[in-house]
């Protein structure tokens, strides 16, 4: 995925989680699982979206035997 929207997607995703939590505290003994479902999900999907942009990690070279330093203590 193209990593110029990854600061897009974070700030989406983490306003969204952050006006999620107040909307909980504000309305607290009686806490509504539906709608807390339908604003959380969303905000996962962009904060998985910010996760996917980010680069890939490069793979370690795996070393046969013969190429293994051993030191001798």
């Amino acid at each position: 995925m193209n990593p110029k929207y990854r600061y897009f997607y974070l700030s989406i995703g983490l306003a969204g989680l952050i006006l999620l939590f107040y909307q909980i505290i504000s309305n607290l003994p009686e806490i509504d699982p539906v709608r807390t479902l339908v604003i959380a999900v969303p905000d996962m999907v962009f904060v998985f979206l910010a996760y996917k942009t980010y680069p890939p990690e490069p793979e370690a070279k795996r070393q046969t035997f013969s190429e293994r330093k051993v030191s001798n203590y």
